[in-house]
């Protein structure tokens, strides 16, 4: 496995792989902590190869627990700490561990062996212990678990292997070129596959991975003063994270001097952002990927130009990376379902051969793994361009949401009977989610008392960036001429409003 090789290459060079606020981890002691973990796997679960839960956010160690399972032999599920008790809840139901590494705030989990802090720093720091690579994740053996956003309230999770992992880090590390000993900005939830452009990618050119947590976004002064610090040759992010930082006007090349290039990932990259990167950053070139967790985090990558910067198309998605091929599947009006094929697809769901049927197919032709990916795009002079989701699903703030998961758990909340989610759109991409609920009672609330009540009760079934930011109570909801809830009719209602 590629990172993994180049991780103990690495090890003998005294060069640090991740920087987390005070603490620093060179690549030996990545090597060693990491080593650590996976010999006391072997030795404590001989044959059990079921995954190893890592509960967290950033903490120092969760890469030395991930890279840590790989060398076992065993698949990780990452579990971030902002995902409500419940939600936790039910992918380790799905999930059923054996061993779960707790940084705070899991708890007892049945029969699982939960590692606490105190008890996973005596295993990582014992004696280091070579482990052959004939151990490690190989071929179609599960590297991770990512459980996502799934349309019946419930998360689905996705099956990514080592080889779709060898795949990704061999068709986007050409896109790295020039970084092999740079800065790359590790903020994304590890739960969160665009987490790999910086764990695996940044990893595989011996880079430091420079992390930025919760508490640091929320804090402008201290997010600066550390990205000041950082000396980033490599931002990787979300665009929603960088238009964050771009409401400052700090956040320049004066601030980060070193930063040769910003990778974004996970969302509609909009003209503005690109306009105001160009300059601020005159030096940088800018790149836009696409990918689906289930193709392994990005298929697609261009570098930005000016011509497109100034063009009234959408920024482009890109052409395919090494290794990946692209088909438009049903087009009309120009524009077709985005299906993707190549080693970086992964198998499908975890314990759901329903879902992956619907998806997930091999290539006659080829032999080649697909994905139909359920987004439209279109192409032209070799590019393709995202034209949106051919169904409910959507991506807020670089995370992707089912809406029918949302309404699912609104659903949950004590005095709503029916929930209905509308995306609320503005510059080519979802700025926020608007709940439409039909009450079971009168409940004598103000609309604002009753919205401040209703995102409370819904943090205990949905992460912080699915709670829909404005919340309506209804006496009914219109419908459309097939019986159903009519969603544009509830749009136009905002708009009229203006809401």
């Amino acid at each position: 496995m590629l990172v993994l090789e180049k991780l103990r290459q690495y090890a003998g060079a005294s060069r640090v792989a991740l920087v987390n606020r005070e603490k620093r981890l060179t690549y030996r002691q990545l090597e060693e902590r990491s080593g650590a973990f996976a010999a006391w796997l072997l030795d404590h679960l001989g044959e059990d190869r079921s995954p190893v839960v890592i509960y967290g956010e950033k903490e120092t160690d969760f890469l030395c627990c991930m890279l840590g399972a790989l060398k076992s032999g065993r698949a990780y599920v990452p579990i971030d700490r902002s995902v409500p008790r419940e939600r936790a809840a039910m992918i380790l139901e799905a999930v059923q561990p054996r061993v779960a590494v707790d940084f705070g705030g899991l708890g007892a989990q049945g029969s699982a062996l939960v590692l606490d802090a105190v008890s996973l720093e005596e295993i990582l720091s014992a004696p280091a212990r070579p482990i052959p690579s004939d151990c490690w994740v190989q071929g179609q053996d599960t590297a991770y678990l990512l459980f996502t956003s799934g349309s019946t309230g419930a998360p689905k999770g996705v099956v990514v292997t080592a080889a779709n992992l060898e795949a990704f880090c061999r068709g986007v590390l050409p896109w790295y070129a020039g970084q092999e000993g740079g800065v790359v900005l590790n903020q994304v939830s590890y739960s969160f596959d665009v987490s790999g452009c910086a764990v695996y990618a940044g990893l595989s050119c011996g880079m430091t991975l420079f992390c930025v947590d919760k508490q640091m976004t929320r804090e402008f002064r201290e997010l600066f003063q550390a990205l000041g610090d950082s000396g980033l040759t490599l931002w990787v992010s979300t665009p929603s994270f960088a238009e964050l930082c771009a409401q400052s006007r700090q956040f320049d090349a004066a601030l980060l001097p070193g930063v040769r290039q910003f990778l974004f990932c996970g969302e509609v990259l909009t003209h503005t952002l690109c306009e105001e990167l160009a300059v601020r950053f005159p030096g940088a070139r800018v790149v836009n990927t696409y990918g689906p967790t289930e193709a392994t985090v990005l298929v697609t990558a261009v570098e930005v130009t000016e011509a497109m910067r100034r063009s009234e198309r959408s920024i482009p998605i890109g052409a395919p990376i090494a290794g990946v091929q692209l088909r438009l599947e049903g087009e009309e009006g120009g524009a077709g379902e985005l299906v993707i094929l190549g080693p970086s697809v992964g198998p499908g769901y975890f314990g759901r051969p329903d879902l992956t049927a619907r998806s997930f197919f091999t290539d006659p032709a080829t032999g080649l793994r697909g994905y139909r990916t359920g987004d439209l795009c279109f192409e032209r002079e070799d590019l393709y361009y995202y034209q949106g989701r051919a169904d409910n699903q959507l991506k807020l703030d670089g995370f992707r949401v089912e809406v029918e998961d949302v309404e699912a758990n609104l659903q949950k909340l004590p005095n709503v009977s029916r929930a209905a989610v509308v995306p609320v759109w503005s510059g080519g991409k979802v700025q926020y989610l608007a709940a439409f609920l039909l009450l079971k009672e009168p409940d004598g609330l103000s609309s604002l008392k009753r919205a401040i009540q209703l995102k409370k009760q819904a943090a205990a079934y949905l992460p912080d960036y699915m709670i829909p930011r404005k919340l309506f109570a209804v006496e009914s909801f219109p419908l459309n001429v097939n019986g159903k809830v009519d969603k544009k009719a509830l749009a136009r209602r905002l708009e009229v409003e203006g809401r």
